[in-house]
């Protein structure tokens, strides 16, 4: 991987903690976050997420938990409580990470690491959030951004952010693989790169369900 790139990726790292931090204004979730992704690292340089013949796949170990407690957490009435209090101009400016990543990925592409298909090359519009993000972030700067507006970008960019979850968790060298036998996703298997599964993706997807809880609980912007 080029240095840049690695650059990127650590850049894109850094700003979703920092970001999900001053959102949501919990020091526990930051401790948390950090303790996961210690433990994260270790494993991949041990060579435990390279074991990719059983099941369920070990990188998915790394984003399943996560995943599951954020899809749940919208149906917690103490969730909805705590969401209510969010920032929701920092939860929009998570989303800005996503162009970095995107260029991250199309230079893994480029090393061999990932298929063309999670690319922008392919069938990853991912970078479209985060430069329609950016954009949204500028218009919030001069007025308030309409509440339907914000629900429906949301709901999109979640959406785009799936996508290219369910493209790659299809294209790792697995059992369950039924894309891209030429180039599977190795990239993943890898420290520090486990961390785009196990931390970035779910805070990214995190920004959205606060979001929309609270835009859809809340009358306020």
């Amino acid at each position: 991987m080029p240095f840049y790139a690695d650059l990127l990726f650590y850049f894109a790292l850094a700003w979703a903690l920092f970001f999900v931090h001053r959102a949501t204004r919990s020091t526990l979730l930051l401790i948390v976050l950090v303790a996961w992704s210690v433990v994260q690292v270790t494993l991949a340089e041990s060579g435990f997420y390279q074991v990719l013949d059983e099941l369920p796949p070990r990188p998915l170990l790394a984003l399943g938990p996560p995943l599951v407690a954020i899809l749940f957490m919208p149906i917690l009435p103490r969730y909805r409580k705590w969401s209510s209090g969010f920032d929701m101009v920092c939860l929009l400016t998570i989303h800005v990470l996503r162009v970095p990543i995107e260029v991250f990925l199309h230079e893994a592409w480029s090393s061999g690491l990932v298929p063309e298909q999670i690319t922008w090359s392919g069938t990853n519009w991912d970078i479209l959030s985060g430069i329609s993000a950016a954009f949204l972030l500028a218009y919030r700067l001069q007025r308030p951004l309409p509440r339907a507006l914000m629900i429906a970008w949301n709901i999109i960019a979640m959406f785009l952010l799936l996508n290219v979850v369910g493209t790659a968790l299809l294209s790792l060298p697995t059992p369950m693989q039924q894309l891209n036998f030429d180039q599977p996703l190795i990239l993943v298997t890898r420290a520090p790169y486990i961390l785009l599964p196990a931390v970035i993706v779910p805070i990214v997807l995190f920004a959205h369900m606060a979001a929309l809880v609270q835009l859809l609980t809340d009358t306020s912007e």
